[in-house]
């Protein structure tokens, strides 16, 4: 019996252990519960889901249960889409956790109200965007007059001159790539060439906002040149900025000094962006050239302002074009590789889309940005892969204190409901209430999409059905002032894309999408359907870390016999 004191005090601390666990668990049901009875007391007839714990990662498991249970996985948006707001009244629910309340609006009216009619009471929270300042302020992490100023310098240069410059860049890219494709298949007597679709069109929209933002061309294959005293060339740096922002603002500094040269690379590509950015601008301040490319824009804006106030600071320059890079450059190749997607799980749309292009633009003519506004199918491709999965899922807002800064709630549809002011609640329990544009069930409601708000269908963008659209049930670019800058810069990137591509190709979805048991057993229609199914798998999956992308698909390109 040696041992026993031992078990006894083994046994003693579990007890201790789950005694502690259960308290901890009654406190925060009673505290959750608490804020909720406190939000119900101001908003009795809105929906309220509680939420004690968000599970990360049983997304497959939750699809099995009812909605009100997918509200517990952290990504509940993209698997319950719609379906948690069927039984609410204004299409507007809150999720109350122990220590928050999100107030989740699918409410095309509601979207309007906070982002356009009443912009000053339903302020950005800031200091969820400081993440995004590594280089200083910007026009996306600032609010009010700061706000103003960024966007008052940065909006003229997205102009005409600038968007038929992305146009231009947009052309050469994709000829670079298409040599590329020609060559490959020359060498490998293929006429057919794969594609991870989404690589492909990262490296599309790198090139072409590394050119028509910043001035610099690299080619499509190409690494590009390394400068002296530099351990990256422009490229590489960009792309290390755009595949590992998430790792760069998640990881401690000290985890970068670590003999570990995936994180070293890591921090030399940021230390490298910002030195490249700073040479950039000296070279634009040097050349006081007429380029159409934002840098050059920004930086002469800088120098002819007059008032030392309005004008952008270096870093702030830096900074500015450092979240142009990013939204602009997420915001496209995602776009593209979802379309590029669905139009291989629906091949009939190429055909579509190919009959537009030869109305408007000729055998023997090569596409222009004038073509631009002529090819509504197009843009009706790139419409409705954004509804069905925006590069940001959602927009955080809180309620402000208004002018006078003592208000205690904001009224919301008309006064219909009362949303607490985060920072100036009238009760402890109140506070932390933040409001959630929801894109994906906002964009899956069909009470704006009829009753197939989960199908593929760019018609519902053309004609007709186009006229009796919502325009505010339609947000992944945002609404109001604080919309997206370089909205046409991505459209114009994207028709012009498309266009090209479908020109002069046809794609299908690769045989190697197929499951391993099945390319290896199975007759080509069983290959052909697991390589569909995969296909589509990859697509109601995507991959969510800032921006929404998909998972790797693989499609085959063969050029068209009549290009």
């Amino acid at each position: 019996m040696a041992n026993q004191p031992f078990l006894i005090s083994l046994v003693a601390f579990g007890a201790a252990i789950a005694a502690f666990t259960l308290t901890w668990i009654g406190y925060l049901h009673v505290k959750m519960y608490r804020r909720g009875a406190a939000f119900q007391r101001v908003n009795p007839t809105m929906k309220i889901i509680y939420s004690s714990i968000r599970i990360p990662n049983l997304e497959e498991l939750c699809r099995k249960h009812p909605p009100q249970a997918r509200i517990q996985v952290r990504q509940w948006d993209l698997i319950a889409k719609h379906e948690p707001f069927a039984d609410t009244q204004d299409d507007i629910l809150a999720i109350i956790t122990p220590f928050s309340t999100e107030v989740n609006v699918a409410n095309a009216e509601a979207v309007r109200e906070i982002a356009l009619s009443r912009p000053s009471e339903y302020p950005k929270p800031v200091e969820m965007y400081n993440i995004l300042s590594l280089y200083g302020h910007n026009v996306v992490t600032t609010e009010g007059d700061e706000w103003k100023r960024h966007r008052r310098v940065t909006v003229p240069h997205f102009n005409e001159k600038n968007n038929a410059y992305v146009h231009e860049s947009t052309m050469r890219t994709l000829e670079g790539a298409f040599a590329k494709w020609k060559s490959d298949n020359i060498a490998n007597g293929n006429d057919e060439t794969e594609i991870d679709v989404h690589n492909m069109m990262f490296r599309v929209a790198l090139s072409v906002i590394s050119d028509a933002a910043f001035g610099v061309k690299f080619e499509f294959d190409g690494e590009g040149y390394v400068p002296p005293g530099f351990t990256f060339s422009f490229q590489r740096s960009l792309e290390i900025l755009s595949l590992h922002l998430v790792e760069y603002i998640a990881f401690p500094k000290w985890a970068f000094k670590l003999p570990i040269q995936y994180l070293r690379d890591i921090e030399v590509g940021f230390s490298d962006f910002h030195r490249h950015m700073r040479s950039l601008v000296s070279t634009a301040r040097t050349e006081k050239s007429e380029k159409a490319n934002l840098l050059a824009a920004l930086v002469k804006a800088a120098d002819t302002e007059s008032d030392e106030g309005k004008a952008l600071s270096e870093e702030e320059m830096i900074s500015n074009m450092f979240i142009f890079l990013f939204a602009g450059h997420e915001t496209t190749a995602n776009v593209l590789s979802y379309a590029t997607a669905y139009m291989a799980l629906r091949p009939e749309y190429q055909e579509k889309l190919y009959e537009e292009t030869n109305k408007v633009i000729s055998l023997d003519e090569t596409p222009a940005y004038k073509h631009f506004t002529q090819l509504p199918f197009t843009m009706a491709i790139m419409n409705e892969s954004m509804r069905l999965y925006p590069t940001v899922p959602l927009i955080p807002k809180v309620a402000g204190a208004g002018p006078s800064g003592t208000a205690h709630f904001q009224p919301l549809l008309g006064g219909k409901y009362q949303i607490p002011v985060s920072q100036n609640a009238s009760e402890p329990d109140l506070e932390g209430t933040s409001v959630h544009i929801s894109f994906i069930p906002l964009h899956y409601n069909p009470k704006y999409w009829g009753p197939d708000p989960g199908e593929f269908r760019p018609e519902r963008w053309v004609g007709e059905d186009a006229e009796s659209l919502n325009k505010y049930a339609w947000a992944p670019f945002s609404v109001g002032g604080r919309a997206c800058l370089g909205k046409k810069f991505s459209q114009v990137e994207f028709v012009c894309a498309l266009t090209m591509l479908n020109r002069y190709f046809t794609w299908r979805i690769s045989p190697e999408m197929a499951d391993e048991e099945v390319k290896k057993n199975g007759i080509k229609e069983e290959i052909e359907a697991s390589a569909l199914a995969n296909c589509r798998k990859e697509i109601e999956k995507p991959e969510r870390a800032i921006t929404l992308k998909p998972g790797p698909v693989k499609l085959l390109f063969k050029r068209r016999t009549t290009a």
